[in-house]
């Protein structure tokens, strides 16, 4: 079977950036290597070694008890094991119960489906009806050595599958915390500097606004990115026997708080965006002139590099430096033209646009200030 060209040529790229740099691509290659290695040797052990009557059981355990991460692998292995136990109990219970016709099978049934409800079988509650059909049809006269076979058989390869997940290189992805930290701290530098070029020449374009609007409501995909990255990152540490190779967190607290900031942060931004859109439809003399806009382009300019230093504190801290002068001294400067502005402002007739602007430029401040006293405390902790 020829394979089409545009397939052969997303192929050939994947596999060349899996070879190049950590991603995705390579976490999957991984994970199908040590899938393929599991079961061929967990059903070599069964067929050769064990020379048992079952050995497809091992195979098909250890394929499923292979995860991308040591605590999915753990967690999953422990929860099939004990559904393949349940479901192989009933199917033992039922068959010399009430013998093999339709209706035992259909108590048989019914008692696994109804076991693998328990909440705690998680995604493998359906395995309990898995094994019990499995199991039942297995039943022959021997049901006790059958059922003893099969449950073996599945401890085999879910410690195979265990320990290839253990042992061959098992991903440590705490730096997609301080990534997805990164990603967001730069989409707000981004939108915030590109707000401040557009201000400084007077109020933009209605188009111009509506795109600053819908750029700011996106923030909120980037903060469940980042969320999920740090996530990911404190999984896969984990029961991760390399984590004692080299140094990791001790705990992404601290990037959980970081994102939390910068998501109140994209709030925010979405609350200037939004103000200035409605600056469109106010009366020309309610609304703030191009000296005021000019200045508070200067300040949002401010506000910018405050974010894009948020971003590089965090990534000081997985060196153990995260020093906070830089963002401090941002942040004082950002502090000296709000109270200036402010002061130029207080009494005009445009106040109260001039007073939800600067409210939500001074909120930022905070935000970015609290963030990047989450950040040196992380740094601080993380490598005591």
């Amino acid at each position: 079977m020829k394979i089409p060209g545009h397939w052969n040529e997303r192929l050939r790229a994947a596999l060349r950036r899996a070879r190049e740099r950590p991603g995705p691509e390579r976490d999957t290659l991984l994970l199908l290597i040590k899938s393929a290695l599991a079961g061929v040797f967990s059903w070599s052990l069964a067929a050769y070694l064990i020379a048992s009557p079952q050995p497809t059981y091992a195979p098909f355990t250890a394929l499923l008890v292979v995860q991308s991460t040591a605590y999915r692998s753990l967690l999953q292995s422990a929860r099939y094991v004990l559904a393949v136990v349940l479901g192989v109990l009933a199917a033992g219970f039922v068959g010399p119960l009430l013998g093999e016709n339709p209706g035992a099978f259909a108590v048989m049934l019914a008692v696994t489906l109804t076991l693998g409800r328990w909440q705690r079988l998680g995604s493998q509650g359906l395995q309990v009806s898995v094994a019990g059909v499995f199991a039942y049809n297995a039943l022959s006269g021997t049901h006790e050595s059958m059922l003893g076979e099969i449950v073996m058989m599945a401890l085999l390869g879910a410690g195979v599958g265990l320990g290839v997940s253990l042992l061959i290189l098992p991903p440590l992805r705490y730096r997609t915390a301080a990534r997805g930290i990164e990603e967001i701290s730069g989409a707000n530098e981004q939108l915030l500097g590109e707000m401040a070029d557009g201000l400084a020449q007077g109020l933009p374009e209605r188009e111009t606004l509506e795109s600053w609007l819908y750029r700011a409501r996106q923030l909120d995909n980037t903060v469940t990115s980042a969320r999920e990255a740090i996530e990911s990152g404190a999984e896969s540490v984990v029961y991760n026997p390399r984590k004692f190779l080299r140094a990791t967190p001790r705990s992404f607290e601290g990037h959980r708080a970081l994102v939390e900031a910068l998501a109140r942060a994209g709030e925010q931004i979405r609350s200037i965006s939004y103000g200035l859109l409605r600056m469109c439809e106010m009366d020309p003399e309610a609304c703030p002139d191009d000296a005021f806009l000019c200045a508070y382009a200067e300040l949002l300019g401010v506000v910018s590099r405050a974010a894009g230093e948020v971003a590089r504190l965090d990534e000081d801290a997985d060196d153990g430096r995260g020093d906070a002068g830089p963002l401090r001294r941002t942040l004082e400067e950002g502090r000296r033209r709000h109270n200036e502005l402010t002061a130029s402002v207080e009494g005009r007739a445009a106040w109260p646009s001039h007073g939800v602007l600067l409210t939500d430029a001074d909120r930022l401040l905070e935000e970015f200030a609290h963030a990047g006293d989450l950040g040196t405390n992380h740094s601080s902790s993380a490598h005591d």
